[in-house]
């Protein structure tokens, strides 16, 4: 609807002086009247001062946007205000806001989720322009002030040579899209995929076979009885997730008929050759990336319903497990034999450099194949030289500790389900499962590595340094009853933990900032019926809950102020939710992915122009987001 319709001059007053809204409301109530848009002035004007009260109506940069949906409502209308004094008290959503523009809107009952969205959004648009808001402040008469608005509506189609523009701007930005950058970021989506999946079996996992442990009182696996029960129940879990890892990469990547190929094949690099998690992921990469090319081979149409149950899976499977046992495997054992005796054969060198081999290769891959080949070579020797589990007991549960203590020193750096991730982290640590840290090195390598290996090499040191000598093959504080010297050996964990944390900390960012406060309510939901969204949206995170609903959120409650239709699809916790269909996609004008893991479906948006970010721009900045979705 375009603003010839729905003002004139006739319903602009300048340079008003009155001191309160409600001064300021009643006398554009009283223009729309006079100028016939009105059946009853109080009914509307209690519509307009009801609406006050639910929600603050005030923007930002001196505006006010109050408006009211009434069947005492002939037609849409808007009239305008500039005032000579501003108003500091108008409740907006940018408390320091001072009004002195004011435009009411009204709107007939009626029409109330149709025009009232579209003149809000069209009046918004306007806002945005450069320059708009202080020419309307300079403007001399009405006439002045209402071509300014009307030469600036953009709300009339677009000229053809316009449209052309922004196809080619949007062309050149799917080309940049196509960079080194766009396709590391595709990688990283991948393995963060993976992790979500495999989180709940390392929580799950990992807790269970702590109890087990902590209450057997023995700093040992239990063997018998319903303790042995529970640890089993760990076990499973610990030793599933890398496989679960493996398959969601592949799974991320080539959908369903990468599952297979994908979990099979991690399972047997762990198993079978002892590559831990690292070698999970690389194998989920490999299966991933092989079903892709398998699909690309042209299949008879009798054959076709066969591909993604039968054929990829199965030959997919094949090839990915024969990559892992007759090329990687192999040489993966070699080398994990290779450091099992290059570590005895440092036995006799001095404590600081083996303690920092074996610290640091201990926390490195936290339960993986290095981990193991250090925590093996102690455990094996725990009878002759049980100084060696002193030390690597330590680093055993300095990485999980440490995360956890970063959580804690630096909360703003981790987002809502790292701190809970933390909190099962510092359990996991105090019964020595260096799998607690896994989370936050699967999510954030680059930082999280170094800082656990270095806290490891720490707490290792001064274990042996110290002369503590740990009679169990276990780590952790729940082996302190058989530990000799326990002070150097607790001191040698907090040193570790917070070497870590400290590292950590200073190499990682501010977390995006969760949305705590609630954006102006416009009585507007997300649109959920189909074909009547404008813009549509995908949002995801790793976990599927806490970042997937408050990006949700945050671009819905902004359409509302901003007073545009969208349709926002989550793909969390509980699957897609809001579903986007073929109607909405060739209503709407954009997508925006919003997203740290791979939009499912994504073939249904091959038609329709997108726009790709992280989560945390729609969190953080939603607003301009979906400005720059519609300048596309």
């Amino acid at each position: 609807m375009n603003f010839s319709n729905l003002i004139d001059k006739n319903l602009i007053v300048l340079d008003l002086d009155s001191l309160n809204k409600n001064e300021v409301i009643e006398k554009l109530v009283d223009l729309l009247d006079e100028n016939g848009a009105l059946i009853n002035k109080n009914e509307f004007l209690e519509a307009v001062l009801l609406r006050e009260t639910k929600s603050p109506t005030g923007l930002e940069d001196g505006l006010a946007i109050p408006h009211g949906k009434s069947p005492s409502v002939k037609t849409p209308k808007i009239a305008a205000a500039r005032l000579k004094n501003k108003i500091k008290d108008w409740e907006s959503v940018d408390e320091s806001n001072e009004v002195d523009l004011i435009f009411l809107i009204a709107i007939p009952d009626a029409e109330k989720g149709t025009t009232h969205i579209e003149v809000l959004s069209n009046l918004t648009t306007l806002f945005m322009e450069d320059g708009f808001i202080e020419s309307l402040r300079g403007a001399k008469n009405k006439d002045e002030f209402l071509n300014i608005i009307l030469k600036n509506d953009k709300s009339a189609p677009l000229k053809t040579e316009t449209i052309n523009k922004k196809e080619k701007s949007f062309e050149k930005s799917t080309e940049e899209n196509k960079s080194f950058k766009f396709h590391l970021n595709k990688l990283k989506e991948h393995l963060l995929f993976g992790t979500s999946h495999m989180i709940p079996f390392i929580v799950a996992g990992g807790v269970l076979l702590s109890l087990a442990v902590m209450l057997s009182g023995k700093g040992a696996v239990p063997e018998t009885g319903f303790l042995k029960d529970m640890a089993d129940m760990g076990i499973a879990g610990l030793t599933l997730f890398t496989a679960v890892l493996g398959g969601y990469i592949a799974y991320s990547i080539a959908d369903k008929p990468g599952l297979a190929p994908g979990m099979i094949g991690s399972w047997i690099a762990v198993q079978n050759y002892k590559t831990g998690f690292l070698g999970a992921i690389i194998v989920g990469f490999i299966a991933g990336f092989i079903i892709n090319l398998l699909k690309k081979i042209k299949l008879p149409d009798s054959m076709k319903s066969l591909g993604s149950i039968f054929i990829y899976p199965l030959i997919g499977t094949f090839i990915v497990c024969g990559i892992v046992m007759w090329g990687i495997g192999i040489p993966i054992a070699a080398m994990m034999t290779s450091m099992n005796t290059w570590l005895a054969s440092m036995a006799g060198s001095g404590k600081v450099a083996l303690g920092a081999i074996l610290g640091g290769m201990t926390a490195f891959d936290m339960g993986g194949p290095i981990n193991k080949v250090a925590t093996l070579f102690a455990q094996t020797q725990v009878d002759t030289q049980p100084w060696l589990m002193g030390g690597v007991g330590i680093a055993i549960c300095t990485p999980p500790l440490g995360m956890a203590l970063a959580t804690f020193l630096s909360p703003k750096k981790y987002t809502k389900d790292e701190k809970e991730a933390g909190k099962a982290a510092a359990i996991m640590g105090l019964i020595g499962i260096s799998e607690g840290a896994i989370p936050f090195a699967a999510a954030d390598p680059m930082r999280v590595l170094p800082a656990i290996v270095a806290g490891g090499i720490v707490g290792n040191i001064i274990g042996f340094l110290m002369n503590c000598i740990n009679h169990a093959p276990w780590g952790g504080w729940i082996v302190l009853p058989v530990v000799e010297g326990k002070f150097g050996y607790i001191l040698g964990t907090i040193l570790g933990a917070l070497t870590t944390a400290l590292i950590v900390n200073t190499l990682k960012p501010i977390a995006p900032e969760t949305l705590e406060e609630e954006m102006e309510e416009l009585n507007y939901e997300g649109v959920v019926d189909e074909g009547e969204a404008d813009v549509l949206a995908i949002t995801s995170c790793p976990s599927g809950v806490a970042h997937t609903f408050l990006a949700a959120k945050a671009l819905e409650k902004t359409a509302a102020k901003m007073g545009i239709k969208i349709k926002v699809e989550t793909q969390g916790a509980n699957g897609i939710v809001n579903r986007i269909t073929q109607k909405d996609v060739e209503n709407a004008k954009v997508v925006i992915f919003a997203h740290d893991v791979a939009i499912k479906e994504p073939q249904r948006f091959k038609n329709i122009k997108t726009l790709d970010v992280k989560t945390k721009v729609a969190i953080q900045d939603p607003k301009k987001l979906i400005e720059d979705s519609l300048n596309i």
